[in-house]
């Protein structure tokens, strides 16, 4: 269900993602903590044309080109809005910042598990997601307190007094649930990333949709 043809892109690393949302939507908005990331984004967006080194073996390494994906052209490109934001400032950008607004589509890829306070971004949700619009969380749910203090972990610990394990997905939906989402899908969506030519990382994360009610 449709509102108003606009989507977010919460953590949008370089923009790919935001891209593919444009293609859908009539507007994106896209933030990344990351300033580097960001200001990548937009120089894709303008049309020039980027590399960079990947690496191959040692201290050996090759140049790639940034592509792409078919169907993603300036017109596409142009529909998007990129800023450098902070997740957990979701509900003060929805209360304050200008041009914002609400969100038929919010997508948060490989993130949750990243934030030093996920609940301050789910909190957010129904704020910025109009009725019978969607959220779309990929994670894998590596929880590491290097990024998120284990007070703030959604699960992947022991309970205090019964000891039984308590998983971040069990309690993803029931914190969905009581701020007005509906598990709409599941599955298990594969991530690989290159470390160099014969090794690679192959991480498994749980993406879910719920839909506000």
């Amino acid at each position: 269900e449709r509102t108003n043809n606009r989507a977010l892109d919460v953590g949008c690393a370089v923009g790919g993602s935001s891209f593919e949302l444009a293609r859908s939507f009539q507007h994106v908005e896209a933030f990344d903590f990351s300033h580097s990331f960001v200001e990548a984004a937009k120089r894709i967006q303008s049309g020039e044309a980027l590399s960079f080194r990947i690496p191959v073996e040692g201290e050996i390494s090759e140049e790639v080109s940034v592509v792409n994906e078919p169907g993603v052209d300036s017109d596409v490109m142009k529909r998007v809005n990129f800023f450098q934001g902070d997740a957990c400032a979701l509900s003060e950008y929805a209360n304050s910042k200008e041009g914002f607004g609400t969100f038929d589509a919010v997508m948060l890829s490989n993130l949750l598990c990243r934030l030093p306070d996920p609940m301050a971004a789910l909190n957010a949700m129904p704020k910025i997601v109009n009725k019978g619009g969607v959220v779309v969380m990929v994670t894998p749910f590596t929880w590491l307190e290097e990024f998120t203090p284990k007070s703030k972990w959604l699960g992947g610990f022991h309970d205090p007094v019964s000891q039984e394990p308590l998983y971040s997905k069990d309690n993803l939906k029931q914190i969905m649930e009581s701020l007005g989402f509906e598990k709409i899908h599941e599955e298990q969506m594969p991530l690989v990333i290159r470390e160099h030519q014969r090794k690679y990382q192959y991480i498994l994360s749980e993406a879910t949709g719920w839909r506000k009610m």
